[in-house]
């Protein structure tokens, strides 16, 4: 027996409460999901990820940094 967390638990008894065409819709969106991340993996090769940019640094946008 496989032993789940309690997101993949929570995650099972959604799907089992959703009728066919909730599940379909699920299923369907997964999918695509699934197909985006691997054309995306596709253009980064093997070993690398896109990482989020996070928030430019206000005081290198408006004067540069110099250094001697």
């Amino acid at each position: 027996m496989i032993e789940l967390n309690l997101e993949e638990q929570t995650l099972i008894a959604t799907y089992r409460s959703l009728d066919e065409s909730g599940k379909k819709d699920l299923l369907r969106h997964a999918s695509l999901q699934n197909r985006m991340e691997a054309a995306t993996s596709i253009n980064f090769g093997s070993g690398q990820c896109r990482l989020q940019r996070g928030e430019e640094r206000p005081e290198t946008v408006s004067e540069p940094i110099f250094t001697e």
